[in-house]
């Protein structure tokens, strides 16, 4: 084979390698929006917390940490009247919504603000059993707390559960490096877009 064949095999290869990726972005960026953070309202009945697993000991992880944090400086500026932290025993032996009331009561949260919801495994559950507590209790609107890289994935369950809400990004945790960061994003999005295909979106 002539050097000429070999790279105009090449640019064929990358060309359709190029198409391919383009069209699986736009599917993504279709079926995945952007997440919707405009606040609608100065206060929302509630801020749902989405869980991240506890560290092998019981303590918040850094991940968890944040989003709690995030979730009781809505309580004390007014912009939620009470706090769902939202998840199961996922990763290790501890209830995230447990672990993370302890956590918030730590804080300052008053126990009277504070829900818990325990049976969710995924972010799909966590925005499932979160719209039957907020049935339950009679709240009409949310914030979902979570971090960056997860917003995306919690955005596009929100909206499948027909909830009415606005995104609200927790702070990553100051041990969290680019390329840490980074892992999250790829990680999430590939299982987001995995879970496309297999049906469970």
């Amino acid at each position: 084979m002539d050097l000429y064949n070999v790279r105009r095999r090449t640019k064929r290869f990358v060309q359709m390698a190029c198409g391919f990726l383009f069209l699986n972005v736009l599917i993504f960026c279709t079926v995945f929006r952007k997440p919707d953070k405009r606040w609608k309202k100065n206060t929302y009945d509630c801020a749902i917390v989405c869980g991240y697993h506890a560290e092998e000991d019981g303590s918040p992880s850094p991940v968890m940490k944040s989003r709690v944090e995030k979730g009781v400086s809505l309580l004390r500026k007014g912009k939620a009247d009470c706090l769902l932290l939202s998840g199961g025993a996922v990763f290790n032996s501890y209830v995230e919504a447990e672990v993370m009331e302890t956590y918030a009561l730590e804080l300052g949260a008053s126990q009277d603000m504070l829900y818990t919801e325990t049976q969710a495994v995924s972010t799909y559950h966590n925005m499932m059993y979160a719209k039957e507590v907020m049935d339950k209790h009679g709240f009409k609107d949310c914030i979902i707390v979570t971090n960056g890289w997860h917003l995306r994935k919690a955005d596009h369950y929100a909206r499948k559960f027909h909830l009415d809400y606005v995104m609200c990004e927790a702070d990553d945790p100051v041990e969290q490096t680019w390329l840490c960061g980074a892992s999250f994003y790829m990680k999430t999005w590939w299982n987001m877009y995995s879970n496309l295909f297999r049906g469970y979106w």
